[in-house]
């Protein structure tokens, strides 16, 4: 029984290793404008999307392979912009990824999604951020663990596939999980045991609740599906990969976080989007795709990072716009996210939309400087090592990651979906599609056991009948965030003729995004870079100023300021006036000297 198991385990694998077809959802649609969102694509579809969209745009995209992954799949990077209007590198751009969590397939289809937004709609809104704007989008992060998902039975977790030691017996991936009953899916395990740590939940025995004092059972041990490969009596305890790309980020990262790897940066995929982030300063935003909650996440991770007071209005502010066109229940730091328990998502800077509509939540300023409401040593989800935080504080990029899709409904308003919950909206909503029942299977070792639980669709990726509702709903946000982004323009220049041919020249220079050109965290960490005016002149003209590049410093979102030369011309001669920031792009104007 044993070695048929480490056969079809193997068979699984190989499977994977040749490509063959998915286990879950059939061939999904090619790119074209009328096509649909209604399929999950594996890493040969994605990698064909993008190159569809490519040839069918090549005057809008630009199609690159940034890296490899651990197996050696390209890291594909999508750049959309409309490149008739300036060069990518030269207008605010947001970085946009998917599938780092490599079961949240979910945040690959919305990230192409937005591809096929931003390519195929004529909406004269979505034409002005092509002129103005550069996307940056990479719909798989981690493809090696996407793969698993759909093409094995097993539910891969957050890692990259670098192998790991999870247990410290000097081996690595060599106890993961297995398909035992034959339903192309590794999913849960319960059996009776004396010495077991759980009893059936009260409010639904297909769940199981920590064992208490006066319980008298029958009491439960509960493993993912699987056999004890290594033989160390233990089930399932060394997975594929194991490092978390999302808490191997620098900045804040901490080896104690679980997942953590070695040290910061260590995984091949990481390192490549760092890189190319850092090669690309006019990334000024950023959405990090997930799965699932329908929560809008934002930093901070950890309670040693604190966010300087404009930060955090400008993020609470456009939190409130994201539940607004998400139309999900809670946007929220990471760290205080369903933290303390209890305390029903309701504190400082925590932001909720009501069934009405209505958005609603407490000031985080209310009260002076304590963001958290409570005190640090009660603190609890802190996520060392995290993307938002990384991407903040070392690169001074506003940093969103949506948690997309919420199965289930909060039906005692304590602000989290309690795993009843959506049983009962499984059973009453879903058809019973999302849950496998509890079934009689013999194990190998363990005797009589009970297979069942999560479905590998349904519970943290939407079925395919509601998937296009939230690739729509996370486009939609993504488009907000890049509106809102810093951009500069020459609004004015006023010309104030002094005699003998002087004139002063005054350049009004106005940040039309919502967003500053620098966030007050790097101004804060001294890294911030001053909005930069120059001036150029025919001949005819010289520069009486000393210098012909000045420093506007930081501009705020709706704000302007002004910047003055003194020139020495004929009337009609021309003058060319340049303004430029990384995040905040560029703008010109060339005018004519006139009395």
């Amino acid at each position: 029984m044993v070695s048929k198991i480490l056969m079809l385990f193997t068979m699984s694998l190989s499977v994977l290793m040749a490509g063959e077809d998915k286990l879950f959802f059939g061939p999904c649609s090619s790119f074209s404008a009328s096509m649909k969102f209604d399929c999950y694509r594996d890493y040969e579809e994605v990698a064909q999307f993008l190159t569809d969209a490519h040839a069918q745009y090549p005057n809008h995209t630009r199609l690159e392979s940034i890296g490899k992954s651990y197996q050696g799949r390209d890291l594909w990077v999508l750049t959309v912009t409309n490149f008739s209007t300036g060069a990518p590198e030269d207008k605010p751009a947001i970085w946009v990824d998917g599938g780092v969590d490599s079961d949240e397939v979910v945040s690959t289809e919305v990230a192409l999604g937005l591809i096929h937004r931003l390519l195929t709609n004529d909406d004269p809104r979505i034409k002005q951020l092509m002129k103005t704007r550069t996307f940056y989008i990479m719909p798989n992060m981690i493809p090696d663990g996407s793969e698993y998902q759909h093409h094995t039975p097993l539910r891969p977790r957050d890692s990259t596939l670098k192998p790991w030691d999870d247990d410290n017996d000097g081996k690595t991936d060599e106890d993961p999980p297995e398909d035992l009953d034959g339903d192309n899916m590794a999913l849960s395990m319960r059996v009776e045991d004396p010495a077991g740590d759980w009893v059936k939940d009260e409010k639904d025995e297909r769940l199981l609740r920590a064992r208490k004092p006066d319980d008298t059972g029958p009491f439960y041990k509960r493993y993912s599906e699987g056999i004890d490969n290594d033989g160390d009596e233990k089930y399932n305890e060394d997975w594929p990969g194991g490092i978390d790309p999302n808490r191997n980020y620098p900045g804040n990262w901490s080896i104690k976080q679980r997942g953590s790897g070695p040290f910061p940066g260590s995984e091949s995929e990481l390192r490549t989007v760092l890189d190319f982030v850092h090669a690309h300063p006019n990334i000024a935003a950023s959405q990090h795709l997930h799965s699932t909650g329908g929560v809008i996440l934002r930093p901070p991770s950890v309670p040693e990072l604190k966010l300087p007071s404009s930060d955090l209005r400008l993020y609470v502010n456009l939190s409130e716009s994201g539940l607004k066109v998400t139309e999900y229940g809670l946007a929220t730091s990471v760290y205080q996210w369903n933290w303390p328990r209890g305390s029903r998502n309701s504190g400082k800077g925590q932001i909720r939309r009501m069934e009405d509509g209505t958005i609603k939540g407490l000031d985080p300023f209310d009260g002076l400087g304590n963001y958290y409401g409570h005190d640090e040593e009660y603190d609890s989800y802190a996520a060392y090592g995290g993307s938002l935080d990384g991407m903040y504080e070392l690169f001074g990029i506003l940093a969103f990651a949506n948690e997309i899709y919420r199965f289930g409904e909060d039906l005692d308003n304590d602000g989290r979906v309690s795993a009843s919950e959506q049983l009962k909206y499984n059973d009453e909503k879903m058809g019973g599609q999302v849950f496998k029942e509890w079934t009689p299977f013999n194990h190998p070792t363990l005797g009589e056991v009970q297979i069942g639980g999560w479905k590998k669709f349904g519970h943290n990726n939407p079925l395919a009948s509601e998937l296009p509702f939230e690739v729509e709903r996370n486009v939609d946000f993504i488009l907000m965030q890049a509106e809102a982004m810093p951009q500069l323009f020459i609004t004015d220049v006023e010309q104030d003729y002094l005699g003998k041919n002087v004139y002063r020249l005054t350049l009004t220079v106005a940040n039309q995004g919502f967003q500053p050109t620098e966030l007050a965290i790097r101004i804060k960490n001294g890294n911030a870079v001053p909005v930069r005016a120059s001036i150029s002149a025919a001949k005819k003209v010289m520069v009486l100023d000393e210098d012909t590049q000045k420093d506007l410093g930081h501009i705020m979102g709706n704000d302007e300021t002004e910047i003055q030369w003194l020139v020495h011309g004929s009337k009609g001669a021309e003058v060319t006036l340049k303004t430029f920031h990384p995040k905040g792009g560029r703008s010109s104007k060339t005018v004519k000297l006139g009395r």
